[in-house]
């Protein structure tokens, strides 16, 4: 809780005060997960946080909106780091993984570079709110 959603909360607010006391737009992305939009097991945690950081995300677009202020949440699969390796060696787990990602693989922490930068773009200048899944597939059903 502290580091998924409380650290988020107060980051976020800190750079939109920001932006807000300079009369500057911006686009504030919060790093979420598939798992802010289902369930899996041992994840209860997790997943209540990253719920709470869509929630969160969508409140901050409302808000922040009419001061030019886009606020949006990439949302990744489970991805290869150093972090995720615990679970990724658990073959059983693993293979559960995969049978939900319909793309197959895993992902790499550069297939969560192009959903980024296109939300810190002006390409992405009308969205705000919004979860931006990456997620090979996984939420598709």
């Amino acid at each position: 809780m502290a580091l998924n959603l409380r650290v988020a909360y107060f980051l976020t607010r800190g750079v939109a005060a920001r932006l807000i006391a300079e009369g500057k737009p911006g686009s504030l992305i919060n790093i979420s997960s598939q798992m802010g939009h289902v369930g899996g097991p041992d994840r209860a945690v997790y997943a209540a946080t990253k719920h709470g950081l869509e929630g969160m995300t969508k409140a901050m677009a409302i808000e922040w909106g009419p001061h030019g202020i886009r606020v949006n949440t990439p949302c990744p699969t489970f991805i290869r780091t150093a972090l995720g390796e615990q679970t990724l060696r658990d073959a059983g787990r693993l293979a559960w993984i995969l049978s939900k990602i319909k793309l197959g693989r895993v992902g790499e922490v550069t297939d969560i570079m192009g959903p980024v930068v296109f939300l810190a773009s002006d390409a992405a200048a009308l969205i705000t709110g919004t979860a931006l899944m990456a997620d090979g597939g996984w939420t598709a059903e």
